[in-house]
């Protein structure tokens, strides 16, 4: 690991070092989550936060491959029956 030296302007902002965009993979106006670790902050491009929370519904809910078809399976049989009515 290694550590980056950054400036931060007056009003707050920093230029991340080309090796740390790299790194994250961030493109020209990439998203940056930045999450706070009791205290240490986190870097982490938003692409990695969304698989980090993927990975961890996953843990919880392994089984769950099927639940968006299962979920318009259930509205489609009630708008159906909506619509009869």
């Amino acid at each position: 690991m290694r550590d980056f030296k950054v400036a931060v302007a007056e009003n707050g902002r920093l230029v991340l070092p080309a090796a740390v965009r790299r790194h994250l993979n961030l493109g020209r106006g990439g998203m940056l989550i930045i999450r706070d670790d009791g205290g240490r902050f986190v870097l982490e491009s938003a692409d990695d936060a969304v698989r980090r929370a993927q990975a961890l519904v996953r843990r919880f809910a392994p089984d769950a491959s099927g639940v968006v078809d299962e979920f318009l399976a259930e509205r489609r049989t009630e708008a159906a029956h909506e619509d009869r009515s």
